[in-house]
């Protein structure tokens, strides 16, 4: 028996974890320009790079590098390792 998924933000994530973003809290140019990136509710992403500056994140093909105010707003529920 799995327990719900945890919310976090996508800025504390640590390198090679999996989530699903669960909610953008963020201005709406903000919104609609990471959408043209790929990046909205429900996206699939694995954190390839969180060291203190930029979060550099795989969604799908595309490799995006996130600055941390943007990671911070960025409600995700990571899945949990199998």
């Amino acid at each position: 028996m799995s327990s719900a998924p945890k919310e976090q933000l996508l800025a504390r994530l640590p390198e090679a974890s999996w989530a699903h973003i669960h909610r953008v809290s963020m201005d709406t140019p903000t919104r609609v320009r990471l959408l043209g990136l790929g990046i909205g509710v429900g996206t699939h992403v694995e954190v390839l790079r969180n060291r203190g500056g930029d979060v550099v994140i795989a969604a799908g093909n595309n490799r995006i590098s996130l600055g941390r105010s943007i990671t911070e707003h960025i409600v995700v529920h990571q899945e949990q390792a199998a």
